[in-house]
């Protein structure tokens, strides 16, 4: 751990990494709960300090993995208020109150979109009765249960190689008593497509970045699952807040971030080359829509609701 950044930070990057703090919305939630606990207990007294170290915890934090814009642009957010907000602030005691209580405002809003986003769903996809899903999003997860308290669905969900975090997604769900059924990653495409083992209704996957042009990046595997709904005529949606929309994908295209080939293979032959992309990139138009606490939002309206919405973000 290094001794210049607080225990507090740290351990939140070193979980994050990990992922053991999972998904792109739990990131964020961190990130800016671990903001607010650190300048509650901030000792600085020095004003530029203060600024100085606020400034480079959030983007640790927010860059320790390079594919989490709900994270960046809650730093965008709690920059532009500052200075909005409490611009005349002179002491460290008052603006790490400012800090916390801006943290908190994000927080909030994350929380009230997902609230949002599952009404959505739920209201948009409630005649489904075989749903699909990949990996694990707790917003999705939120849908499916609340499909399933109107009327029993069957759930098929992915393994999620190589972390396996579909059994995430299989325990909770079982235990909110929604029937569900596991498959291998590589049964995915055909499953959707096929009917011959249960008509899948409908594709739900979750995102941890959406481009400009309204291309979803999700966990490996989603290009696969998208291009079988688009070749079966099945709607998929992404259910994800707007925020993790990236406007730096105008001029940077997605990066998908390399994870270590231990994840893979941890006895592999050292002869062996592994590549373990953590994502891939669902095409715009693959997607049906993104479900967002706005509605129901097709991928080439995204950009423009989220810049009338949330003017901080450019």
């Amino acid at each position: 751990m290094s001794e210049s950044v607080p225990a507090i930070i740290q351990k939140t990057i070193d979980d994050i990494i990990a992922v053991k703090i999972q998904g792109a919305t739990n990131v964020a939630l961190a990130t800016f709960i671990t903001v607010g606990e650190w300048a509650k207990a901030t000792d600085i007294t020095d004003m530029e300090q203060f600024r100085n170290q606020l400034g480079q915890y959030m983007s640790m934090l927010a860059n320790a993995r390079p594919n989490e814009p709900l994270a960046k642009n809650g730093v965008r957010f709690v920059d532009n208020q500052l200075v909005l907000q409490y611009a005349g602030l002179k002491d460290v005691k008052s603006a790490a109150k400012a800090v916390m209580e801006l943290s908190n405002q994000y927080v909030k809003l994350l929380e009230d979109s997902k609230k949002e986003i599952v009404k959505h769903g739920v209201e948009l996809c409630q005649h489904a009765d075989v749903v699909f899903t990949h990996c694990h999003s707790s917003t999705a997860e939120a849908i499916i249960i609340g499909i399933n308290d109107d009327h029993k669905i069957k759930l098929i969900n992915t393994e999620t190689r190589p972390l396996y975090q579909g059994r995430i997604t299989s325990r909770n769900l079982i235990k909110a008593g929604v029937e569900t059924i596991m498959i291998v990653d590589s049964a995915a495409a055909y499953f959707i497509a096929d009917d011959s083992f249960l008509p899948v209704n409908v594709v739900f996957l979750g995102a941890d970045q959406i481009s400009v042009t309204g291309d979803a990046l999700n966990k490996i595997g989603s290009f696969s699952m998208g291009l079988s709904a688009y070749f079966a005529s099945k709607p998929l949606y992404v259910v994800t807040p707007s925020l993790k929309l990236d406007l730096s994908t105008i001029y940077n295209p997605i990066k998908i971030e390399l994870r270590k080939d231990a994840e893979v293979w941890p006895e592999a032959p050292k002869e062996l080359d592994i590549i373990n992309p953590a994502f891939d990139i669902v095409p715009h138009q693959f997607i049906t829509g993104f479900i967002t606490e706005f509605g129901l939002v097709k991928p080439e309206e995204l950009e423009d609701k989220v810049r009338r919405k949330y003017e901080w973000v450019s």
